[in-house]
């Protein structure tokens, strides 16, 4: 199993930045790689919810949120993709910070192939961490993008 940490300060408040993330559907606004995102089902909040993901250049993802403690923390896990995953999960925290909020994530997966195989090891090594760490870098620079940016106007 892999473990990525990102974190970055948002020069919002926490319910602003809640309330980006509470809008499963809002991920393609702030993350460069959505296409296109829609809701699953009727749930639109709390555990259980989901989003269906078009991604760019191709390929879907379906997530569904596993930890709902609004203005603290959101948890996501793929439930299907056409990716090479056995699973993934991530947990995102808010921490108010005067006018601003830290942002924080923990993302763990594993890769199809076996963990300790070395056709996984080597995928993961050579491509996937560091494909899904600079993507989850830029998900976090285009959400603080999205968000300040909505403050100024």
């Amino acid at each position: 199993m892999t473990t990525l940490r990102h974190e970055i300060r948002i020069e919002v408040p926490v319910e602003k930045v809640w309330a980006a993330l509470f809008d499963l559907a809002a991920v393609e606004r702030y993350n460069p790689m959505v296409a296109s995102a829609r809701w699953l089902g009727e749930r639109r909040e709390g555990v259980g919810a989901g989003r269906h993901c078009e991604l760019v250049p191709r390929g879907w993802v379906e997530e569904r949120v596993w930890e709902w403690t609004p203005t603290s923390a959101i948890g996501l896990e793929v439930a299907k993709s056409d990716w090479p995953l056995v699973f993934m999960k991530w947990r995102t925290r808010l921490l108010a910070d005067g006018a601003a909020t830290v942002v924080s994530q923990e993302m763990s997966y594993r890769l199809k192939f076996g963990p300790l195989g070395p056709l996984g090891a080597l995928l993961d090594a050579l491509v996937m961490r560091k494909k899904l760490d600079a993507s989850v870098g830029e998900v976090f620079a285009g959400l603080k993008r999205y968000l300040e940016g909505a403050q100024r106007t």
